[in-house]
C-alpha cells in the first residue's frame, strides 16, 4: 500500500509544481509511504567522488523523491534511535525486494531512492542527498546502511562517502565506483573507520572478474565476500542476511 504523501495542484491552466513533504506529516508503521523532497544547496564538488565539472554540482539540484518505510514499534518508543538502510536500484524506483525479510524483521527504518538509476552522477547523487537530509531531520535516524546491485552497488558506495554515519555498504553483482580512468575510489571507503563493506556476487554474474579486484584494494579486516548461486542482480534474501548479520556483529 502506498500513501501519496504529496501531489501537485491544478490551477487554472497549468499545475502548480509538487511541494515538498511537510516535516510534520503524520506516518504510518508497517507501509510505504512517498515522499517528496528537494536539495536546494548545491554540493561542493570536491566531497563528491564523482564529480567532474562545477555543472556536475549544479545539476544535483532539484525535486526528489523516495518511498519510505518506517519499522513496527517506531511509533511507540520516542526515543529510540533506528537502523536506517538507503536502497537504490540501477533501474530507478528502488523497492526492498528480497531484502524485505531481513529489513522488517530487524526494525530498519528503509529508503528507497526513486529517480537514482544509471546514467548521469548529478541526479543519484542529489537524489540520494536530498533524501537523506529529509529523512534524519523527519526521524529518529541511528546507523545507516546503503545496498543496491550493478549501478546501484556503485552509487551506493559513493553515498557512504558523502555524509557521515554509515557503519555498512552492502555491494550487490558490482563494485565501488570508479573513475574515468577506471580506477576504484576504494581508498576514500577504507578510510571510514566505522564502515564493514560486504560484496555479495553471483557465481554466474558477469561482474564477477570484480571480486578479486576489490579483495586486493580493500582493507581485509572491513571487507568480505559473500558468493551465492547466481547471475547478475540483487542477491538471495538468505545470503543478504548473512551479510547484514557479518556487518552489525
Amino acid at each position: 500500500m502506498l500513501i501519496a504523501a504529496v501531489v501537485g495542484f491544478i490551477w487554472g491552466a497549468g499545475i502548480l509544481p509538487a511541494q515538498t513533504t511537510p516535516l510534520d506529516q503524520k506516518l504510518e508503521a508497517e507501509i510505504e509511504t512517498d515522499i517528496t523532497c528537494e536539495l536546494t544547496d548545491k554540493p561542493k564538488r570536491s566531497a563528491i567522488p564523482v564529480f567532474n565539472t562545477p555543472e556536475d554540482t549544479e545539476a544535483a539540484l532539484g525535486t526528489y523523491h523516495y518511498k519510505l518505510w518506517l519499522p513496527k514499534g517506531y511509533h511507540e518508543d520516542t526515543k529510540k534511535e533506528w537502523p536506517c538502510m538507503f536502497i537504490m536500484s540501477a533501474g530507478g524506483n528502488a523497492k526492498m525486494g528480497k531484502m524485505a525479510d531481513y529489513l522488517k524483521t530487524n526494525g530498519y527504518i528503509v529508503v528507497m531512492l526513486v529517480e537514482a538509476e544509471n546514467g548521469p552522477w548529478p541526479p543519484i547523487v542529489g537524489n540520494f542527498l536530498a533524501a537523506h537530509d529529509d529523512v534524519v531531520e523527519r526521524l529518529r535516524v541511528g546507523d545507516k546502511y546503503a545496498t543496491g546491485a550493478s549501478g546501484g552497488a556503485r552509487g551506493s558506495s559513493v553515498f557512504v562517502q558523502i555524509r557521515p554515519g554509515f557503519t555498512g555498504l552492502i555491494l550487490q553483482a558490482a563494485g565501488v565506483a570508479f573513475d574515468d580512468n577506471g580506477a576504484y575510489f576504494t581508498k576514500q571507503i577504507n578510510d571510514l573507520p566505522k564502515l564493514r563493506v560486504a560484496m555479495l556476487m553471483g557465481n554466474q554474474d558477469r561482474n564477477k572478474v570484480e571480486v578479486e579486484r576489490m579483495e586486493n584494494l580493500m582493507d581485509k579486516k572491513k571487507f568480505k565476500v559473500f558468493p551465492f548461486e547466481g547471475g547478475h542482480g540483487f542477491a538471495p534474501g538468505e545470503t543478504f542476511a548473512e551479510a547484514m548479520n557479518w556487518i552489525v556483529e
